[in-house]
Formats: C-alpha cells, sequence, structure tokens
C-alpha cells in the first residue's frame, strides 16, 4: 500500500468521514506547507501525551489534577444534577451553550439496537456507581439522560432506566430531555437554542 492510500485508509477512520473526503484529506496534508504538517503532527503528539479521561466524568482533559478535570474540580458546579451524555463532542456542545450548571458523566457511546451486549459500548456499570456515591457525598438528587434522539439513544436510555431504577427507589430522579430535539438528531449538531429548551423541558420518569 503507498503511503497516499495508506493515509486516506486512516482518516477513513473517523467518525462520518467516508473515501472521497479521506482522499480530500490526503492530499490535502501531501501538498501543505512544511510547517503546517509540522504543527499538525506536533499537536497530535502532544495530544496524545497530555489528554487524558477524567476518573470521574470519563471526559477527555488536558488539565486533569487528582485525576478529575476541570469541571469535575469547580465549586461552583450544582453537584445535584448529572447530565449524562453519549461523547465527548456532546459535552462540548453544552458547555459551549452554557444551558447546564451541573456535572456530566460521558457514556462512552450507544448500545446498538441491533447488538445484545450494551455493556460492551457504554459505561453502564461506571455510571450506576458514581450516581450511588453522589446521592450520599455530593448530594446529587437528579440524573438526566441527554442522548441523541435516535434508535440507539432511545435503546440506551431505556437501558440506564432499568439500571437506575434501584436508586430511584432511594429517591434519585432520573428524566430525558424534552421537546427540541427531533427524532433523529444528534445532541453534537443542535444549536444552542434547542438544547436549552429540552434540557428546560426535560420529563421525569415515574
Amino acid at each position: 500500500m503507498d503511503i497516499l492510500k495508506r493515509l486516506q485508509e486512516l482518516f477513513k477512520r473517523f467518525p462520518g468521514i467516508g473515501e472521497r473526503q479521506a482522499m480530500r484529506f490526503a492530499y490535502f496534508v501531501a501538498t501543505a506547507d512544511e510547517s503546517y504538517v509540522r504543527s499538525l503532527t506536533e499537536a497530535i503528539s502532544a495530544m496524545r501525551k497530555e489528554v487524558r479521561r477524567c476518573a470521574r466524568c470519563y471526559a477527555l482533559s488536558e488539565k486533569i489534577v487528582d485525576g478529575k478535570c476541570s469541571l469535575c474540580l469547580n465549586p461552583d458546579t450544582d453537584t445535584s444534577i448529572l447530565l449524562v451524555i453519549e461523547k465527548d463532542a456532546d459535552r462540548e456542545r453544552f458547555v459551549k451553550a452554557r444551558t447546564h450548571t451541573g456535572t456530566y458523566f460521558v457514556l462512552g457511546g450507544l448500545a446498538p439496537a441491533i447488538e445484545k451486549d450494551a455493556h460492551a459500548h457504554i459505561r453502564i456499570k461506571e455510571l450506576h456507581a458514581l450516581a450511588e456515591r453522589e446521592m450520599s457525598s455530593a448530594g446529587l438528587s437528579e440524573v438526566v439522560l441527554a442522548l441523541s434522539a435516535t434508535p440507539d439513544g432511545e435503546r440506551t436510555e431505556a437501558i440506564l432506566l432499568n439500571t437506575l431504577r434501584s436508586l430511584q427507589e432511594k429517591g434519585l430522579v432520573v428524566s430525558v430531555l424534552g421537546k427540541g430535539l427531533s427524532t433523529g438528531t444528534e445532541i453534537e449538531y443542535s444549536d444552542k437554542e434547542t438544547l436549552t429548551h429540552a434540557l428546560r423541558s426535560r420529563i421525569a420518569f415515574e
């Protein structure tokens, strides 16, 4: 395999990138000036060395202190409400929109509707352990499942609701985003107004 083809195959592994886009990326890098390519490779190398996952919320961060990211360590954060999202990009959308003042938890994906083993795709046990621990130590009273309005997102909601049922019996409120997200919409591509309305109109499970 020649170098350009190998680079194209590597770019194809990026989420949402097809063969044509991957080919354009490969040719762009091949024809870019030397300083850009150097900066790109240095940034990737530094990222691999410095960016780690938070031990509490599992978000990627380059500012990890005692295992936790800056958001988890922020003393002004409302620890009574936990927002559960699929991936880091979703958390970034909520942070930029400034619609949520509580804590976060990154599931690491969704449970595919065609597969039976959800545990292989999402951090189910970790979420339950965190919620149980913070109900007693941090005053956690509500978990909001802020997942994409897709079949996989809906299946994941059902799985998480079942997982958190025992904590509901102890007083924990479990809710989902309300009106605002259209069917098929992914959190990552939603605007500030949509996220704000969806969060404010969230619906609690009985």
